[in-house]
């Protein structure tokens, strides 16, 4: 499956975060990727990030590549074996997961077979009572647990059968060394138990929904299991969680995942919302049998309230009689509650499916989702225990993730029983906000022209089509600088690679304090090389699939990654580099990026020395942009109606570019990085996509880049320099370029206004 632009772009953060980690430590990597301290309260030096993506965005898959990435990068050492321990808020998810995961044809299993090669093993955590040494030795072992299996007091753990000893784990504690981290009986002895096989693994903990671990004995239990690092998901992340990754609902409306704005009708009696809610359904599937090229059959999920004591209650049975009066047919509703199920077995995607109504309480809070699913009613009372945020979550996802030509068709609508409008929004808001979303995704139905907030049209009567740099006729590109004469078998392939060495024979991972590394009192999971089938070939083929050059014909990077090996093994055995794999990976990706950069450069300076690089527009920045989070402030020569969020020097910087001061000013954009249409490529693979453009009113086009004090002199900031200049170089002398810092900002205001 491919991933959406904000999925590859959280992974790219979580790549980025843990390639500082390994080099740097914890706090900085952390303050390097996010801009914000480090919180280690909960875990100490254990690694503690979370990932925060709103419901319908696909958390489950960015997991799965992100337990390639934690295993490749963060803990090597593991040699892409262990235990991954996956916690669900709920057996009803847990059961899911497990499906998911089962299922070899599934994505998400997908996406982790073809990263560890197919040695991958999915346990339940009642499956798990039985895992074999060799399992954990030679595969990565996923073991999908309800966070219930395993919190529990100290008291109490021994009624769980994942603390309780078990003869069937007892090879898992043969001539293992004694270790004050394992849990033992009232005699000393070890514990063979599931969770001290978990505890020897030094596991990576995943967390789904993890604002659900924010009690202490959460925090301690996930402790005690001696993890070496924890990940965590959640649309609603907890106080004091380390957020890495933070997706917004704007990014997923425009990765067409979701279904808003949420338009919302309010009335004060249940009959009346219930009518409405049936109108709006049987509207759209008038509409829906117009559409070409997909199939849809919107369905309502009608919420009915608990039965109450005195029978003054709205209940399944009241409502499901409320439908066959109006003449709905019996084989079109569907009851899921915790006594009856009636979806057991149903696809509700099938053309040949008839439910039209689904009637629960609060059943369907999780563990299920249908993108059918386009109207929400809601009878239960404000104030009621079981409330409209519980099942909100399930209308959201759009069908086939695709934008549908009719409007009405990318939105969800909510019916709700409530004394008046306000009422009924405020309750709509707390559900939203439970799954990631805010009170900008939400508008009123009875403004029919409704503008979705966080979309911002343009103000400007021209078109914005800033020029690129082109090699001949096409644009310019890391790939096409490459060429097809590349070969990348006939360039040096002679590199350094130093591996030290502890008493084991196993690479030294050095354990400092303070700032840098530090695995506290982790262990690393012992394991027997000897196992690995390996062979010259086996590690090439290895190498070749995880050093990622698409450009690149595999033939030709087979080719010189065996003459590299070639030349490693004048020094090390092949049993050495094999160990050392994952450190040999990471050197030799480097050393084949430093080559190709240094033909890239040769061939840039080559053209641009024949006047083959040139300037010319390409896209137009687009009428309507969908925003993260808006400013909350109007410009004056914006070119849209509202601009993006940004940092406070930079919103100091737009502001002055925005005044009167500089009357030859037409307009500015903001240039946001992978989203909008202009960038300006180099000899690195990395596109460079300046902070703002500006045109005068005589034509001048300008680029600026804002920089921060403490990037000022680094490399980056260097070649950014250099390649902005010689973009503006190339444009005859309509084309300008500034790299702008609080120490030069009036120097370059001074000069923006001569332009």
């Amino acid at each position: 499956m491919e991933l959406k632009r904000y999925q590859k772009t959280a992974l790219e953060t979580l790549e980025q975060f843990l390639r500082g980690l390994r080099d740097h430590g914890l706090k900085f990597s952390f303050m390097a990727a996010t801009e914000r301290p480090y919180n280690s309260d909960a875990f100490g030096g254990i690694p503690f990030v979370c990932v925060k993506i709103p419901t319908g965005g696909g958390k489950t898959l960015v997991a799965c590549h992100a337990v390639e990435k934690i295993m490749d990068i963060a803990l090597q050492n593991k040699m892409d074996r262990g235990i991954v321990l996956w916690f669900t808020p709920s057996e009803a998810i847990k059961t899911q997961t497990l499906k998911k995961f089962k299922d070899r044809k599934d994505p998400h299993r997908g996406a982790l077979d073809e990263a560890f090669e197919n040695k991958v093993r999915i346990f339940s955590n009642e499956e798990a009572l039985s895992i074999r040494k060799e399992d954990v030795s030679q595969n990565l072992c996923i073991v999908i647990a309800s966070l219930e299996a395993f919190r529990k007091e100290k008291s109490l753990q021994k009624k769980y059968k994942v603390y309780q000893e078990n003869g069937a784990l007892m090879s898992h504690f043969a001539n293992i060394e004694e270790q004050d981290f394992l849990e033992r009986d009232r005699e000393g002895t070890v514990i063979t138990s599931l969770a001290n096989v978990v505890r020897l693994s030094n596991p990576l903990i995943v967390i789904d929904e993890g604002h659900k671990t924010a009690t202490q004995l959460s925090i301690d239990f996930i402790k005690d299991l001696n993890p070496s690092f924890i990940i965590e998901y959640t649309a609603t992340p907890r106080s004091g969680s380390n957020i890495l990754v933070q997706v917004h609902a704007a990014e997923l409306k425009v990765e067409d995942m979701v279904k808003i704005p949420i338009v919302l009708e309010s009335a004060a009696q249940w009959q009346n919302a219930l009518t409405r809610g049936i109108e709006k359904r049987i509207e759209l599937e008038k509409e829906a049998k117009k559409m070409k090229g997909e199939y849809i059959r919107p369905i309502a999920l009608l919420q009915a309230q608990p039965k109450n004591k005195d029978g003054h209650s709205v209940t399944v049975d009241e409502m499901k009689k409320f439908l066959l009066e109006r003449k709905i047919e019996a084989d079109e509703i569907a009851i899921k509650t915790s006594e009856k199920n009636e979806l057991e077995g149903v696809d509700l995607f099938s053309d040949t499916c008839k439910i039209r109504y689904i009637i629960t309480v609060n059943a369907l809070a999780e563990g299920w989702d249908c993108s059918f699913a386009y109207v929400l009613v809601s009878v239960a009372n404000l104030g009621s225990k079981i409330a409209v945020e519980q099942i909100i979550g399930r209308i959201i996802r759009l069908p086939y993730a695709k934008k549908k030509a009719n409007e009405d068709f990318n939105r969800s609508y909510v019916f709700a029983s409530a004394r008046n409008f306000n009422e009924a929004a405020d309750q709509i808001i707390s559900g939203l906000e439970t799954n990631g979303y805010s009170r900008s995704d939400l508008i009123s139905s009875d403004k029919k022209d409704a503008v979705y907030e966080l979309e911002a049209k343009k103000t400007v009567s021209g078109v914005l089509k800033a020029p690129m740099l082109f090699l001949g006729g096409d644009r310019l590109s890391f790939e096409g600088l490459i060429g097809s004469d590349f070969a990348l078998a006939k360039q040096d392939h002679e590199f350094e690679f130093q591996i030290h060495y502890d008493n084991d024979g196993r690479a030294i991972i050095d354990i400092k304090k303070d700032d840098e590394w530090t695995r506290g009192a982790q262990m690393f999971l012992k394991l027997n090389y000897s196992d690995r089938n390996f062979s010259k070939h086996e590690l090439v083929q290895w190498l070749d699939k995880r050093l990622r050059f698409s450009f690149i014909a595999k033939s030709d990077k087979v080719d010189f990654l065996d003459k590299a090996i070639d030349h490693q093994l004048k020094k090390y055995s092949l049993s050495e580099l094999s160990v050392n794999r994952y450190v040999l990976a990471n050197q030799m990706g480097e050393f084949i990026n430093s080559l190709l950069e240094k033909y890239t450069k040769k061939r840039f300076d080559a053209f641009l020395q024949k006047k083959k690089i040139s300037t010319k527009p390409y896209d137009a920045f687009p009428d309507i942009i969908s925003l993260k989070q808006s400013v909350p402030q109007e410009f004056n020569k914006n070119y849209y109606e509202k601009i993006d969020k940004l940092n406070g020097e930079e919103l100091n910087f737009v502001q002055r570019l925005d005044l009167d001061i500089l009357p030859n000013i037409k307009y500015w954009v903001r240039n946001r990085e992978k989203i909008d249409p202009f960038y300006i490529q180099g000899w690195k693979r990395g596109k460079f996509y300046p902070d703002f453009i500006a045109v005068t009113k005589k034509g001048a086009i300008i680029a600026l880049e804002w920089k921060g004090e403490d990037r000022i002199s680094n490399e980056d900031t260097a070649y950014k320099n250099e390649i902005g200049e010689l973009w503006a170089k190339l444009g005859g002398g309509k084309l300008h370029f500034f790299l702008v810092n609080n120490g030069n900002v009036e120097e370059t205001l001074k000069e923006l206004r001569n332009l």
